[in-house]
């Protein structure tokens, strides 16, 4: 039996999501599902919601507070990302977004804005040695130090999109699909029998190499997240400000990097990789990517127009590019 593609498209946890199913039934039927399962994410952890758990939890910090198994999923991944990356991923990082501008839905900051004004006090760098969650998931609770306050905007996008595939293709069987938030993709079982899934990724402003077209991922089964410090990017007083913060300086980083794409088999590896790679910048984070990600394929993007492709055999057997021309290959 042929099913056809189909497609839906809507804005959830501010950012445009695109779902591709092959279903033998009309993409109506799905739709309640796929809209609902967004929904309760963003009502679960977004920052902005002050109903939501994520908000809860950061009025209470400093207390033991009762947590769903949904939370106590993402906090068990952010202190092992937290490990994995030697501190360059930790979610305690709200005081600095809220300093550099970033004090609501980004969609609604404008340039000079009253919201993207910088303060001037100076925030502690966070430690690199441990995170602060004590997590006790058999009693589903958890307590943060009372000077810590959380965003969980680094992480919980790629974890949906990861979850929604996964109860796609497994509960619901279907045999193939894509599903894009913002730019964290995850895909499977390739657009046919015959064909990958073919995915865009913007090339930054500044690249040398000047060209119109967009390079053309094409994979079968996989994922890929993109970080950028263009895109999520304002100005205010404290001049050019963007909200990849770096927590060893709890500001808005600013390493050689400025766009890193990374392709692999769980997207919230890839979201995490991304986002440290333009932290950390070529010079640390390419040795550090290439000891702890060698299942991953990156593409980073420097400030001088220079792009390098690490780990180009990573993902051989279902990905291949299009249009790519890297100035450097990592091996």
């Amino acid at each position: 039996m042929v099913f056809m593609l189909q497609e839906s498209s809507f804005r959830s946890m501010n950012t445009q999501i695109q779902v591709i199913l092959a279903a033998r039934h009309e993409m109506s039927e799905f739709e309640p599902l796929i809209q609902s399962y967004f929904a309760k994410a963003e009502r679960r952890f977004s920052r902005f919601l002050p109903s939501s758990e994520c908000s809860r939890l950061n009025r209470n910090s400093g207390s033991r507070c009762m947590i769903s198994d949904e939370m106590a999923n993402v906090l068990e991944l952010c202190q092992h990302y937290f490990e994995v990356t030697e501190g360059a991923f930790n979610i305690f990082i709200l005081p600095a977004l809220e300093q550099a501008g970033y004090q609501r839905s980004f969609e609604t900051i404008s340039n000079d804005d009253e919201c993207a004004e910088a303060c001037n006090h100076s925030l502690l760098p966070l430690s690199e040695d441990r995170l602060q969650i004590d997590l006790d998931t058999a009693m589903s609770s958890v307590r943060f130090p009372g000077n810590q306050q959380m965003d969980l905007g680094g992480i919980v996008k790629s974890w949906t999109v990861q979850g929604l595939s996964e109860l796609l293709r497994v509960e619901r069987q279907m045999q193939r699909g894509l599903v894009n938030a913002g730019g964290d993709v995850e895909v499977w079982g390739g657009a046919t029998d015959t064909d990958p899934w073919v995915i865009a990724i913007d090339r930054p402003n500044n690249s040398r190499i000047h060209r119109a077209d967009d390079l053309l991922l094409l994979l079968v089964d996989g994922a890929v997240a993109t970080s950028s410090t263009q895109k999520r990017s304002w100005r205010n007083s404290g001049g050019s400000m963007h909200h990849l913060i770096d927590p060893s300086t709890m500001k808005p980083s600013r390493s050689s990097v400025i766009q890193c794409s990374v392709v692999g088999e769980h997207l919230v590896d890839c979201e995490i990789w991304a986002k440290v790679m333009c932290i950390r910048g070529l010079e640390e984070g390419l040795p550090f990517f290439r000891r702890h990600a060698q299942r991953l394929e990156a593409l980073i993007y420097t400030e001088d127009g220079t792009l390098h492709h690490v780990n180009p055999c990573a993902n051989k057997s279902t990905g291949q590019w299009l249009g790519l021309e890297a100035d450097f290959v990592h091996v």
